[in-house]
């Protein structure tokens, strides 16, 4: 339309060019920025790098098989990861094992917590570069001289800048991933670990809770102002203050903390997986699980959690996609630990717990505050505190049936919780979103712990530091396992400070973001 109304009414040709050209040059401008502060990379991408990205539009729209099989496709697969990179930052391995790991389910929640205003942007880097063309065509603008030149120096520059990173990174992260689901759907996981030793087995039953995005400090236990966690607060165990994950999705972290992981490279060691170890000790092995199972090896987790004897997932198949309540899970925990054992059992319990949209969690819960009585921009924080409300609930309920089960058989129980991985903000003018995002918080890392058996007759409570890197050897000393490959002074429970994290601090401390602690709903006096 505009540029119909240039040529009506603009007769002088220089000057109608002129104007044509500013027209382009803007468009050139705000699809080049966008398409930098979109790949996350470049939150705020300086003039040079804009002006790069424009010298390749240019170059590639001197061609029109350039622009529309080459130039056009990549531009669109910026926008399309646009209202993630703008709120998330750049993609990564755990954003990649996200999508492979995902549902429709979650899919829809995760997108419907980036802004509007994101998707305006994806919707404004598709139409530049297409009005873009239009103009340099219709008014034949040419931006460019020596083709070949421009070219060959500006691939050169750019190779190892933006945009290219961002096309580098995306490739290297989801081959990464890709290889992984190779190395676990091609492959038998045979287990590595040998025959263990049972020694200090000193329980019957020995339960471990994988809470989901449950950030240590809106814990009331651990000091938030809410009471949100009566049950974990009060009760006799252990309370541990310094835990910290693997990873910042439960892929990243899980994969690390559930196995004895390559700590030079970061990697799980699928082969000396927690099941197996268990197993390896002539305990019997189960899992009950509330997150997404869509085959034997669709993720890492599910491929340690198809090693346990017997397995139970709420979500798979049809209802892979439903919405089901952790409390769904109770009845099913009822009926392993009432059937008739004659030896020692380990049972995981895998939570949905507080994953984003943290409000969905409460179909079946109040939450802690009325929603019409708090500013606005708390609701996500109200949903978010009232789903560990709903966890520490969670937790009382299967121990109060391992006690019930305890005073029927005179079975022995320890119980131990612990969070996958915690969450991070995201605050903008009236609204707070508690997102997982990586290298956006310090405290991303940091989760609960907390141990509780049938013979604890105290509380106590350590504040002291434990890498989720030893986690798994931490288990096997709670458990009383012995085996050659285990760092038998790994103590989850203890007051003594882990002795190495393998590099695990040195990585938080390397997050520049400025630090973001728990958002504290304020009450009426």
């Amino acid at each position: 339309m505009l540029a119909k109304l240039i040529d009506k009414h603009i007769k002088n040709q220089q000057v109608k060019q002129l104007v044509a050209m500013v027209i382009a040059v803007t468009c050139l401008y705000f699809v080049s920025k966008f398409m930098l502060m979109g790949s996350g990379f470049y939150p705020h991408p300086q003039l040079k790098d804009i002006l790069l990205v424009a010298v390749l539009i240019i170059i590639f729209n001197s061609s029109k098989k350039l622009f529309y099989f080459l130039l056009l496709p990549f531009v669109i697969i910026h926008a399309l990861y646009a209202p993630v990179g703008l709120v998330f930052g750049p993609p990564s391995y755990q954003y990649i094992a996200s999508v492979f790991a995902t549902d429709l389910l979650e899919s829809k929640e995760f997108l419907s917590q980036l802004p509007l205003k994101n998707y305006l942007v994806s919707v404004a880097i598709v139409a530049l570069i297409l009005l873009f063309r239009a103009y340099t065509q219709k008014f034949h603008l040419h931006f460019y001289k020596n083709k070949v030149f421009l070219i060959v120096t500006t691939v050169f520059v750019l190779f190892d800048n933006s945009p290219f990173k961002f096309v580098q990174e995306t490739y290297t992260a989801g081959m990464k991933v890709k290889n992984e689901l190779d190395r676990l759907n091609n492959l038998t996981i045979e287990s590595e670990w040998g025959t263990s030793a049972l020694t200090e087995a000193k329980y019957d039953d020995y339960v471990l809770i994988i809470g989901e995005s449950g950030r240590k400090d809106y814990h009331h236990a651990y000091g938030y102002p809410s009471e949100n966690t009566p049950f974990m607060s009060s009760a006799n165990g252990v309370l541990i203050d310094g835990l910290t994950a693997g990873g910042t999705n439960t892929i990243a972290s899980l994969k690390l903390m559930l196995t004895k992981p390559d700590t030079k490279n970061w990697e799980g060691n699928y082969g000396l997986n927690l099941v197996d170890l268990i197993k390896s000790a002539g305990i019997k092995t189960y899992w009950l699980s509330n997150q997404g199972y869509l085959g034997e090896y669709d993720t890492p987790i599910s491929a340690i959690a198809n090693k346990s004897d017997e397995k139970i997932f709420l979500k798979s198949g049809d209802s892979l996609n439903t919405n089901i309540s952790d409390f769904k899970l109770l009845p099913k925990f009822t009926q392993i630990i009432e059937q008739p054992a004659a030896g020692k059992r380990f049972i995981v319990v895998h939570l949905y717990a507080s994953h984003p949209i943290t409000c969905d969690r409460l179909d079946d819960y109040p939450k802690m505050f009325n929603d019409d009585t708090l500013p606005k921009k708390y609701f996500n924080v109200n949903c978010y505190v009232s789903s560990i409300k709903k966890t520490d609930e969670v937790l009382k309920r299967i121990y109060q049936e391992l006690v019930k089960n305890s005073e029927k058989t005179d079975r022995t129980f320890s119980m131990v919780y612990f969070s996958d991985h915690g969450l991070a903000h995201h605050i903008e003018n009236d609204n707070i979103v508690i997102h997982n995002s990586s290298g956006k918080s310090k405290r991303h890392y940091d989760i609960p712990l907390f141990k509780i058996s049938s013979d604890d007759t105290e509380r106590k409570e350590y504040q002291v530091f434990k890498s989720g890197l030893n986690f798994t050897d931490g288990i096997a000393n709670w458990v009383g396992i012995r085996n050659p490959k285990l760092n038998s002074q790994a103590d989850l429970f203890s007051n003594q400070a882990d002795k190495d994290d393998y590099g695990l601090r040195e990585i938080i401390n390397k997050i520049e973001a400025a630090d973001d602690p728990a958002v504290v709903i304020p009450l009426k006096e």
